[in-house]
């Protein structure tokens, strides 16, 4: 035998304890007790928590309030945020500004943010873009990254502070070192206009890449413009671009898209487009949709809808808008509607609206006729470069209409008027020349004029 081997024994078994079934029933009741309560505490419980909760954030207030009004500049600057976001409590924006300027004044950069947009939007004090920009920029000393980037777009714009182009690179640049997407734009727009660095449109877009990377829509749509420009322009780049901004959910791209749509009669898909724009409120895109609708491109033809869209543009001050709905309630045979939308055009400066009011009180459509108005009106609109009203001129003048007959003034503007194009006046230009009113006879010109009248 080796003395050097050894050998190991198995490590005795436990002994089995057997337990008695009266036992088992015993401590699985137990169990059973336990766990009910458990269940039945926990669901009281939780209803118990729903219900106290109001009081309870009233309690935490309390204890806030008394923390802030014994000093404690945590609990100063944590109130203020209370009261200017309604949290924990309502909004209240007289206490947010009480809190933030106590915090402020300490040097709390949350509260001297809190402070600042309180300011700047005139709540619970006077609007006040000077205070603001000093509260935003000691905020941003403080390291606060939005209030950085507010800091660099006040200087960029001149706001409350005097402009300085090279101040707002610097916050862009601090802020955006910190992934801030809005502060990559607007450092993109720095560079790619050249203010306050030297021009230089490649890092313009990798900065905007590096935002779009972030998932920033306004990134998308600054490289659409940037490949849009005259002298870096790749059409395709700007599709893709505009393309992609549009598909986020920015307005003003997918109303390019519509357009871009439009104008190779992909008319359904502009609708799309414009629709999706509209929605959101954009005004080009609602004339654009209004304008489909009344003319059947891409969906089914419907004045009423038109005029509908055509509101919405022209409550944003679309002057033109205003003026095709005056058109489409004289096409829907509604001239009272139709006169108070030519004269809301009007009041706007719209000269073609102004000729249709000459129009409406002349021959009384919408309106209590009133001829001498209508022809003053009239020389207004044809004083200001108004073909249709040139045109008109020369009917009134052919007619007799509000002004003696005048066959020689009503060629005078007919001509005005079919030189710049108007077909109704080419024409009518034609008769003139055919039966010799107001001009010699002449059947070749009468026949040129009527040639350019069918041109389309």
């Amino acid at each position: 035998m080796n003395d050097n081997v050894t050998t190991s024994h198995p490590a005795p078994e436990k002994t089995k304890i057997k337990r008695s079934g009266v036992r088992k029933f015993f401590i699985i009741f137990l169990w059973l007790i336990v766990l009910a309560a458990l269940g039945v505490g926990g669901w009281y419980g939780w209803n118990y928590y729903q219900a106290m909760r109001p009081s309870g954030d009233m309690a935490y207030v309390d204890s806030l309030t008394q923390r802030a009004e014994s000093g404690n500049l945590r609990a100063q600057s944590e109130l203020a945020a209370d009261y200017f976001y309604g949290r924990h409590v309502a909004q209240n924006d007289t206490l947010a500004f009480r809190w933030a300027t106590r915090a402020a004044e300490r040097g709390s950069g949350p509260a001297q943010f809190i402070l600042a947009q309180l300011y700047d939007q005139g709540r619970g004090t006077k609007k006040d873009q000077v205070l603001a920009f000093q509260q935003f920029y000691e905020s941003a000393r403080r390291g606060n990254t939005i209030a950085q980037r507010e800091t660099g777009l006040r200087l960029f714009e001149g706001t409350g502070v005097p402009q300085d182009y090279s101040r707002a690179v610097f916050w862009f640049k601090t802020a955006a070192e910190k992934g801030d997407a809005p502060s990559l734009v607007a450092l993109a727009r720095c560079y790619r206009e050249g203010k306050g660095v030297t021009r230089d449109v490649k890092n313009a877009i990798t900065f905007l890449e590096q935002a779009d990377s972030f998932g920033n829509i306004a990134a998308a749509r600054e490289l659409g413009h940037i490949f849009n420009d005259s002298i870096t322009l790749d059409s395709a780049k700007a599709v893709f671009w505009y393309q992609k901004a549009a598909l986020k959910g920015d307005a003003w791209s997918q109303n390019f898209v519509g357009d871009w749509r439009y104008n190779m009669k992909e008319y359904k898909k502009a609708v799309e487009m414009y629709q999706r724009a509209a929605d959101q409120g954009n005004a080009d895109a609602e004339y654009s949709l209004a304008y489909c609708y009344e003319y059947g491109q891409g969906v089914e033809k419907n004045l009423t809808t038109a005029i509908t869209w055509y509101e919405k543009a022209a409550e944003k001050g679309n002057i033109k808008a205003r003026f095709n709905m005056g058109c489409l309630y004289d096409e829907l045979k509604q001239p009272e509607q139709a006169f108070a939308a030519y004269q809301a055009a009007a009041d706007a400066g719209h000269i073609d609206a102004l000729n249709n009011v000459a129009y409406c009180y002349i021959y009384g459509s919408g309106v209590k006729a009133d001829p001498n108005k209508g022809i003053a009106l009239l020389r207004q609109a044809a004083g200001k470069g108004s073909v249709l009203a040139w045109r008109n001129l020369g009917d009134c003048y052919y007619n007799g209409k509000g002004v003696a007959l005048d066959y020689r003034q009503a060629v005078l503007w007919y001509t005005r008027a079919a030189e710049s194009g108007d077909r109704d006046a080419q024409y009518q230009l034609g008769v003139c020349y055919e039966n010799g009113q107001g001009v010699p006879k002449d059947i070749l010109t009468a026949n040129r004029w009527y040639e350019k009248s069918n041109q389309p």
